[in-house]
């Protein structure tokens, strides 16, 4: 592709694709588990196991029934709720709020509009309780066959949590769970038995997941799987047979777009995970032990590291356990870190986030300024050469090789660079991607108010912020000279603001803030450069611009 016009009409594409893309990667729904790729339980009793080894139990039933007693574990800013009706029934945070239903004023006059809402707008509802990750689901349940939940569990002890279930096939389970600093725990699982019993013996966590859920306005509890460093998100509501996934364990759990809730092997060395169905409506993960068999007297035991907070870069990473896969940050995630990072340094100075982003944004038009001017000279350079790109055009016609050669030695000759004026594009898009992952999800920014905002997190329910972006971009193309393009690339830059408008109206609102005075600066800007530097010179001079 020697054309120059070529190139640029490719670049402005591939900058459109790369808009898109992401727009599909942060807001589509992930897919559903397809049923067609389950595949059967695992395999059945060794040559060398007990000949007297019991059958794996279609359903594992419990002695005597459960009665709803409930107790509490304390450790950090968390506290588990365990019934013994099954295993940690609530994993609670005290001190966070619930999340509060945003409603943007669109979708509320979209909804009335077609008679599925009634009563006023509420911007905000909601978020009074205590934040509960685990709502609809059990964490650390343990058995041997097939999944189930339920069982008799008795109290043994408070402090450690001890409890015991022992079902009719003689099977003893025994969990432990103690506290540790911060937001760690330690559990131990103990499976024994009287007599032979052959597997597989698991421990899981199930869920209730919504169907198609978005992370980015949703803060539904869904099951995760970590396997060989890829996270794995379980949203399929039906799964015929439990699904293996391919790969060492590191972890497993219930986590929402800020915290997390979850369970890390001590020694995973040759157990496997798998997704499971549990009843009609839930779905979770099973950690299936190594051993296929257990013998009379010879239990066998899993330890876990249990994380109970926020998805903080920082606690995850110091945890361990790969733990800090569940705050990536996307395909920009170094830059990510590094806003990050920024963003806390300002907080501390500042001590208001909404100020603190918009100390960033300011220190980020800075940063890139030279390259601002740098474009704006390339421009106002382009913009005298166009009469003699246009004779070039009509004299060498469609002989593209040496139409392209006159142009660059032409550039050559003046200085131009033919991409410079696309150089800040390049430079905001990460910029904007980075930052889009860092406040979307940033823990800090969680219920974080600023003026009539408030939730950073969530999306402005009043789209002031998103319109503000929009009519900036409109208003920074009307004093910006477009040059250098053809009728289609002007068309697609036209475009823009409409594009960064759509994403902004569901982005949360902490970005469209960045973005909105992001704007006004580049505004305030272009109407410095334009003054600051001399006028372009008449076409024919030697030096076009200086």
């Amino acid at each position: 592709m020697k054309d120059q016009n070529d190139r640029r009409l490719f670049l402005a594409v591939a900058l459109s694709l790369v808009i898109i893309t992401v727009w599909q990667f942060l807001f589509a729904p992930p897919p559903p588990v397809p049923p067609e790729l389950a595949v059967e339980n695992p395999v059945a009793l060794s040559e060398a196991s007990p000949p007297a080894a019991a059958a794996v139990p279609a359903v594992v039933s419990s002695e005597a029934p459960c009665t709803g007693a409930t107790s509490l574990i304390r450790s950090g800013g968390a506290e588990l709720e365990v019934t013994d009706c099954g295993a940690v029934r609530a994993v609670r945070f005290p001190a966070i709020r619930s999340p509060r239903t945003v409603t943007g004023w669109w979708s509320w006059a979209w909804s009335r509009a077609w008679g599925s809402a009634s009563g006023g707008w509420d911007a905000y509802s909601g978020g009074d309780a205590a934040l509960d990750l685990v709502p609809s689901g059990e964490f650390l349940v343990a058995g041997r066959g097939s999944p189930t939940l339920g069982g008799t569990w008795i109290l043994v002890s408070s402090d450690p949590l001890v409890q015991r279930r022992t079902t009719d096939d003689g099977l003893t389970i025994t969990r432990t769970i103690t506290p540790r600093e911060g937001q760690l725990w330690s559990s131990v699982i103990r499976f024994e038995a009287d007599r032979p019993l052959m597997g597989p013996f698991w421990v899981g966590v199930a869920a209730a997941p919504v169907p198609d859920a978005n992370e980015t306005t949703s803060l539904e509890p869904l099951v995760r799987v970590t396997v060989d460093e890829s996270l794995e998100t379980l949203t399929a509501t039906t799964l015929p047979q439990p699904e293996p996934l391919e790969g060492a364990v590191a972890w497993f759990g219930v986590a929402d777009r800020y915290h997390l809730v979850a369970a890390a092997p001590e020694a995973p060395a040759g157990a496997r995970v798998e997704w499971a169905q549990f009843g009609k409506d839930r779905v979770g993960a099973l950690y299936t032990l190594p051993a296929e068999n257990l013998s009379a007297g010879a239990p066998l035991e899993a330890s876990f590291l249990l994380y109970t907070g926020e998805r903080e870069l920082g606690a995850l990473e110091a945890a361990g356990h790969g733990l800090d896969s569940a705050a990536s940050l996307g395909w920009f995630g170094l830059f990510a870190k590094f806003m990050l990072v920024t963003l806390h340094l300002i907080y501390g100075v500042v001590g208001n986030w909404g100020f603190s982003i918009l100390a960033l944004t300011l220190l980020v038009r800075i940063v890139t300024y030279p390259l601002t001017r740098s474009a704006l000279i390339s421009g106002r350079k382009m913009q005298g050469l166009q009469p003699f790109i246009k004779e070039l055009q009509e004299k060498h016609g469609d002989d593209k090789e040496t139409l392209s050669r006159e142009q660059m030695a032409l550039f050559s000759k003046h200085g131009v660079n033919p991409v410079g004026g696309c150089l800040p594009m390049l430079v905001q898009m990460p910029i904007f991607f980075a930052l889009f992952s860092a406040l979307a999800y940033e823990p800090s920014l969680y219920n974080a108010e600023f003026f009539y905002v408030k939730d950073l997190s969530a999306q402005d329910p009043y789209g002031l912020l998103p319109a503000l972006v929009v009519l900036g971009m409109f208003a920074q193309q009307r004093i910006t000279p477009i040059t250098g393009m053809d009728e289609m690339q002007a068309r697609m830059m036209k475009l823009m603001p409409i594009v960064f408008g759509l994403m902004m109206w569901s982005a949360p609102a902490g970005l469209s803030l960045y973005y909105s005075l992001n704007t006004v600066l580049a505004i305030a800007q272009q109407w410095y450069n334009t003054r600051s530097f001399p006028p372009i010179l008449p076409v024919g001079a030697p030096n076009v611009a200086t």
